[in-house]
């Protein structure tokens, strides 16, 4: 298993009946919390699956500021305020071993379902394109990145008046996006 695949396992099993952690895109850390706001003129699968991909983008602007008040304060739009701490205690192991994350992940949603304030999405996650750089070295980490077709169930909950990650499951079963 590969760094970030493993840490990614270990944020994900983190949200089992909890909230989980996040990955990348190229957005600053403030432009992911100025764009965390529902959009209601959308509609609600579309909103859920914004939500969603803002999670992993806000996941790798988080995994890249090395503070936790900073980092909180960027998932806590996507990530319910109860898995916070889970989330965190995962950055602090990427930043004690001077890591940050390199590239992002690239969602490919299947389906949404809505079921008034809980939403399934089923996603064909590639984590190819994620992985580690050491802020030591600026380099990246050798096989740090993740699969690029890995299949997750994800709940999200409305919750404070935005759609946030609850809970996201891996599949043992190859997808195809």
């Amino acid at each position: 298993m590969t760094v970030a695949a493993a840490i990614v396992t270990l944020a994900v099993a983190g949200c089992a009946g909890q909230p989980a952690a996040r990955l990348p895109g190229k957005a600053s850390p403030a432009a992911a919390v100025r764009s965390a706001g529902q959009d209601r003129a959308l509609p609600v699968r579309a909103q859920v699956t914004r939500a969603y991909q803002g999670y992993w983008r806000a996941y790798a602007d988080a995994m890249g500021v090395r503070s936790v008040a900073r980092a909180r304060a960027i998932m806590a739009p996507y990530d319910l305020p109860a898995a916070l701490p889970q989330a965190m205690k995962y950055l602090r192991l990427v930043w004690a071993a001077h890591d940050v994350a390199a590239g992002g992940a690239v969602t490919h949603v299947l389906s949404v379902r809505v079921h008034g304030q809980r939403a399934l999405l089923h996603d064909c996650l590639d984590l190819s394109q994620f992985g580690l750089r050491s802020t030591v070295t600026g380099e990246v980490v050798p096989g740090s990145f993740g699969g690029s077709r890995l299949d997750f169930y994800i709940t999200l909950l409305l919750s404070q008046g935005r759609w946030r990650v609850s809970n996201m499951v891996q599949v043992e079963v190859p997808c195809a996006p």
